[in-house]
């Protein structure tokens, strides 16, 4: 029993050893801890991120957790680079340094910072890349798919981003019509861009900026693209055809000493402040409108407005226009600039824009293609910046299909120059029938007779107007009557006034025959008259001809000189009619 207690005794005491011998080691370690001093970590940077860049990356990070963190290793393969963390480098609480002088290829960076005693922070790894030349290759630019004609103007339309998923945006250069270069941009959601008075077959040059990968820091350049722009089907209408109308219910224009029927279509765009040179509508003199006689039939495409340069001053400048046409004039008055009586008197609107922008201050109107060509157009203005008046320095018109106009038959007459053939043998009476649009032969009373005997001759024909002549219809006795009476030649000569236009000798007759010395050419010339055009034909085959020719010489009065005729004796005309570039008035 005793044996078996002090068994029991020494198992105890060799227990309690143990534990005792434990409990020291355990105390002596953490007073070591203690005595060596805790592990202090520096502040660091938070969710870092690497931005790719064109051979660099851009770290960042967020600054919540930096504490007094005053520098940042950066490792990655064999290099090991220190940097500075200042203010400059934060920014909206973010941190941002540039990797530079990397390879194109992915890393893995060991980010550490560092405080001002030396307290390192716990390391992180992030991974990221740098784009080159590689990527560079493999990016296609945003390229044009065709250019439209559209009711607003002229677009430039490009293929979507699906193929092109780095550009960031696409610039546009291209020639204008003052040789000059415009520039656009074409953004990532954008397909289209309008062409603001482009040069016709001009170049246009595009470049596309792709992102250096996703969430990219660089914006890369690739290779330029260049296009032809297109040809237009239009052409600008020639100014010296053109005049005011000054219809009754017109704003004339003509506040301030302005002389817009001498300088509105002069081609001088600029102001110096002289309103001499302007169409000026007045003060509150809004809406209002004009009228300009085009001196063609057109199909309108296109109007240039040019207005007072915006630096200079922009309060007359237009902000709402309308564009209205019409074939002819008559009964197209309005008692005033209303939109209903435009209508009901038969004017149709052909477009009509908010101007809110200009090139230097210029607004380029393009117009809708029509089905039918118009002679007279209204331009009419509601707004304009200072509401008050409207200033225009010059105006453009642009057409396609342009035709001559029609001369009014009404005011042609017979000059009857001494030298003349006045047509009136066997009792013709030309005064009466070569401009009475009866083409129908009743007998050589209705008609223009020069008698026997009488090639070459002429006679002068006062068209009531000047105008730039461009085409004559003529109707002869029909060759199933008589063939011998038709010319095979004509001569069309032209002049502003009779001054010193005669030319001898004078005509004389006899009976039915012409007994004077022909007139020759050069009597004409040397008398002022300007040969407009020759014509030659096989009269024996013709019942009427239409003759076309441009005139760059403004007439009032056209001679019309018969040098050849089948028989060779008489010439015979049944009706006449003209046709010009501008009419404008003699008084």
């Amino acid at each position: 029993m005793k044996r078996s207690n002090y068994i029991i005794y020494l198992k105890l005491i060799t227990f309690l050893f143990i534990i005792n011998s434990t409990s020291c080691d355990d105390m002596n370690s953490i007073h070591e801890d203690y005595l060596q001093g805790e592990q202090v970590y520096a502040g660091k940077l938070d969710t870092l991120e690497v931005r790719p860049g064109y051979y660099r990356a851009q770290l960042e990070g967020q600054t919540q957790f930096l504490g007094n963190s005053n520098q940042i290793i950066i490792e990655y393969e064999d290099q090991v680079n220190v940097y500075d963390i200042n203010e400059q480098n934060i920014n909206n609480g973010i941190y941002s340094m540039i990797l530079p002088d990397l390879e194109e290829k992915s890393y893995e960076f060991t980010v550490t910072t560092q405080d001002d005693i030396g307290n390192l922070s716990i390391s992180q790894v992030v991974a990221g890349s740098a784009v080159g030349d590689i990527f560079l290759s493999d990016q296609d630019p945003r390229e044009m798919i065709d250019f439209t004609f559209e009711d607003d103007g002229t677009y430039a339309n490009f293929f979507g981003n699906a193929q092109s998923e780095n550009v960031i945006f696409t610039t546009i250069n291209y020639e204008n019509e003052f040789d000059e270069i415009m520039v656009d941009t074409l953004f990532f959601e954008e397909s289209r861009k309008k062409l603001i008075l482009f040069k016709p077959n001009g170049n246009l040059t595009t470049k596309s900026v792709v992102q250096s990968g996703l969430n990219g820091i660089d914006s890369i350049a690739l290779a330029p693209l260049s296009y032809t722009m297109p040809d237009v089907t239009y052409s600008q209408l020639n100014k010296s055809y053109m005049r005011l109308v000054n219809m009754p219910s017109d704003n004339p224009g003509n506040f301030n000493g302005a002389t817009p029927n001498e300088y509105l279509f002069d081609g001088v765009t600029s102001w110096n402040g002289d309103d001499t040179f302007t169409y000026n509508s007045g003060p509150n003199s809004l809406p209002h409108h004009f009228t300009v006689d085009l001196g063609v039939r057109t199909n309108l495409r296109r109007i240039d407005l040019n207005m007072i340069d915006p630096e200079v001053d922009a309060s007359s400048n237009a902000t709402y226009v309308q564009i209205w046409g019409r074939d002819n004039i008559l009964f197209a008055e309005t008692e005033a600039s209303d939109e209903n009586m435009f209508i009901n008197a038969g004017w149709v609107l052909l477009h009509e824009e908010e101007i809110t922008n200009t090139f230097e201050g210029m607004a380029s109107l393009s117009i809708a293609p029509l089905s039918s060509l118009k002679r007279f157009i209204r331009i009419r203005t509601t707004g304009s910046v200072g509401d008050q008046e409207v200033k225009f320095t010059e105006l453009t018109f642009y057409g396609e299909d342009t035709q001559a106009i029609n001369l009014d038959k009404s005011l042609h007459s017979l000059q009857n120059m001494p030298s003349d053939n006045p047509g009136t043998f066997y009792g013709g009476n030309p005064e009466s029938h070569l401009f009475d649009n009866n083409n129908f032969y009743s007998g050589d009373s209705y008609s223009y007779h020069s008698g026997e005997n009488a090639i070459p001759g002429h006679f002068t024909i006062d068209l009531g107007v000047s105008t730039y002549l461009s085409k004559i219809d003529i109707d002869f006795r029909p060759n199933w009557s008589f063939s011998g009476n038709t010319p095979n030649e004509l001569e069309i000569w032209g002049r502003q006034d009779l001054t010193d236009a005669e030319t001898l000798p004078a005509f004389e007759s006899s009976g039915n025959s012409v007994i004077s010395d022909p007139v020759t050419s050069d009597t004409f010339q040397n008398a002022g008259w300007i040969l407009l055009h020759t014509e030659t034909f096989n009269g024996a085959n013709t019942n009427d001809i239409e003759i076309d020719f441009n005139s760059e010489q403004k007439s009032r009065y056209v001679r019309i000189r018969y040098t050849s005729t089948v028989g060779e004796s008489a010439c015979q005309f049944i009706e006449m009619g003209f046709g010009g570039f501008g009419s404008f008035d003699v008084n």
